[in-house]
């Protein structure tokens, strides 16, 4: 399965990272184009640049065919601490950033696990400033017919440009999709905050995999549709729902009956 790596030239840091990608690796230069730019490859893996914000960058499909989206973004936070994150896409209500609304892309929780793993085995290596982190499930594109993984630097202009942490996003995944480590458990997160510290626990030091992450912010749209919406989009079968019981406030009586009508196994993180 071929891998396709997506960055926008709006984009400092998806740049950041192409331009690591290009000079630590044997890609080359095709003979074809992408939305009026120079498209790269090496063996089952091609780099594309769109004109578009990178969110709204979703007419890949018909150029592309079957295949694995890795998409390199800037990460944003009003925080400001620096950050090197990763996350599927969807949207759970509205459609603000890009994709469609109560859609839910695509995914391969392997790649979002192996990624992450790889990126912390650099952790004595990328500056201390930097937090490595999952987050939930958020923003566009969300309509493309094979799985989207963002992967994303953060969270300044100052940090969009560091060439230190963007070389080893790049490290981080080739090695991950190089590796095609596979997993034989597969969860959904749900509640909690944004940035998910019991589930980013898990997906670095278990044996498990995730997949799309609702976080409590999101919960009010969380229903039988939309779990089954999630479950059919996976490309790993999910078995279990990670359940952060303290982070579900008013929606956890809702929560637990939609899952009860399902045949996930709850576990308590």
């Amino acid at each position: 399965m071929k891998t396709v790596i997506v960055c926008s030239l709006n984009d400092p840091a998806g740049m950041n990272i192409r331009d690591r990608l290009l000079e630590s690796y044997p890609f080359k230069e095709a003979n074809e184009e992408f939305d009026s730019s120079s498209i790269y490859s090496w063996n089952d893996k091609i780099i594309v640049s769109a004109r578009k914000d990178i969110v709204f960058v979703d007419q890949l499909d018909e150029t592309f065919g079957s295949c694995h989206y890795v998409f390199l973004s800037r990460h944003r936070a009003e925080s400001g601490i620096p950050s090197l994150t990763a996350h599927f896409t969807g949207n759970f209500g509205s459609a603000a950033f890009g994709g469609n609304p109560a859609e839910i892309a695509n995914c391969s929780p392997r790649m979002l696990k192996n990624y992450l793993i790889e990126l912390n085995s650099f952790r004595k290596e990328i500056p201390d400033s930097y937090n490595i982190t999952l987050e939930a499930t958020h923003h566009g594109p969300t309509s493309l017919q094979s799985p989207v993984l963002f992967v994303e630097l953060g969270t300044t202009e100052r940090n969009w440009s560091d060439e230190r942490p963007a070389g080893f996003i790049a490290k981080a995944l080739i090695t991950s999709l190089e590796s095609q480590r596979e997993y034989e458990k597969c969860a959904i997160g749900i509640g909690g905050t944004h940035y998910p510290e019991k589930l980013n626990r898990t997906i670095l030091y278990s044996d498990v995999a995730i997949g799309p992450v609702i976080p409590k912010h999101a919960l009010e749209h969380f229903n039988k549709e939309m779990l089954e919406q999630i479950l059919a989009k996976s490309d790993q079968k999910i078995k279990f729902a990670l359940v952060d019981n303290k982070g579900l406030g008013k929606y956890k009586q809702e929560v637990m009956r939609v899952l009860d009508s399902s045949n996930l196994e709850k576990i308590v993180v």
